[in-house]
């Protein structure tokens, strides 16, 4: 299971492989740094509160939730997960519609929060 995230001055990318490829349907994902807003560690079950219907990808309770996600109380707008069991998440939030919310697992994921937020536009 891998999710590689690259971020750059002007985007960030990430790459899924493997299963993670296959549970969440996704191969890649390019954010403009000028759609994201957010980035940030927030806990699994807090962000679970928001998930909606499964678009398209895999959910299991308490093991995976991966793919793409309705937002509850919010026509429209979609999120993009990759997680297991990890109580900790990378939270890349965006001013898209879709993808809104990116919810990542990560070994990285402090980091790459940090590289994230010091590249959004102020």
């Amino acid at each position: 299971m891998a999710v590689h995230v690259f971020v750059h001055d002007d985007a960030v990318d990430v790459d899924f492989t493997g299963w993670d490829q296959v549970w969440a349907l996704k191969r890649h994902l390019r954010l403009d740094m000028a759609d994201v807003v957010e980035a940030r560690i927030a806990r699994q079950d807090e962000l679970k509160a928001d998930l909606g219907w499964r678009v398209g990808g895999t959910y299991w309770p308490g093991s995976v939730a991966a793919g793409h996600f309705t937002t509850k109380g919010r026509k429209g707008v979609r999120q993009l997960w990759s997680c297991y069991r990890d109580d900790e998440v990378l939270v890349v939030q965006t001013r898209l519609d879709n993808p809104w919310r990116v919810v990542l697992q990560h070994p990285d994921r402090h980091n790459l929060a940090w590289l994230i937020a010091e590249r959004i536009p102020r």
